[in-house]
């Protein structure tokens, strides 16, 4: 899930986009997040830890820090790049960062551990192409979460059917955007759009609010612009 910030778009976010969107992910359930490489996947993922590391508005026990909660990211493929997390905009202090080795069974055994331990507003697994997910697998994860606090995102490249996540968001790339003076030879970001896949627990209305970040191009789908950092 690595974003090295000379090649591509760390997550460009503003509050109130990034706010709504990270209200439909629901507490005590298992999300999904799905999508190949360079579709915004990641960059949305990271996004919502930011948020959740600085602001802790995610509604969730924080584990006892002020201004932001607390995050477990399990990386499946050892993708993680710190230096766009901070760039991000997240708190490196607040992220317990579980490298697996490209091991699935240990990066699902580490992330139902994690589930189950009180104090994170935020666990993820990242399992990028490892995945998706069996059916058994993702049944664990939700009883492991159910009843908590925590927020439960998986992110892969696909979702498997018979999954029972309460929310499953698609992303896809649609255009890099560009800029310079005569030439466009310079990165300025990444367009993606993002669709619910499934939503078991939230209506399409309140997702307007996305609004300026997000854009909404029918029910359930809207376009995110990710800015690159200068």
């Amino acid at each position: 899930m690595a974003i090295p910030i000379e090649s591509s778009p760390p997550p460009g976010w503003e509050r109130e986009g990034i706010d709504g969107l990270l209200g439909l992910f629901a507490p005590g359930r298992l999300s999904e997040i799905v999508g190949p490489r360079s579709s915004g996947a990641s960059s949305l993922l990271l996004a919502l830890i930011a948020r959740i590391t600085t602001s802790g508005s995610s509604g969730s026990s924080s584990g006892g820090r002020e201004g932001g909660g607390q995050v477990a990211f399990v990386d499946g493929t050892d993708a993680l790049d710190p230096t766009s997390i901070a760039a991000a905009g997240a708190d490196l202090s607040a992220l317990l960062w579980v490298r697996c080795g490209g091991r699935l069974r240990v990066a699902l055994s580490a992330a139902d551990l994690l589930a189950r331990c009180p104090g994170f507003a935020l666990v993820v697994l990242d399992l990028d192409d490892l995945g998706p997910v069996p059916a058994s697998a993702s049944i664990r994860l939700q009883r492991a979460v159910e009843g908590s606090d925590t927020i439960l995102i998986v992110r892969s490249e696909r979702h498997r059917e018979g999954s029972p996540a309460s929310l499953v968001l698609a992303t896809r790339r649609l255009a890099p955007q560009w800029i310079g003076l005569r030439q466009l030879t310079r990165l300025a970001g990444l367009r993606s759009e993002v669709s619910i896949s499934r939503s078991r627990l939230h209506s399409l209305s309140p997702l307007h609010s996305l609004s300026p970040l997000g854009r909404g191009q029918g029910e359930g789908t809207w376009t995110l612009d990710w800015t690159l950092q200068q």
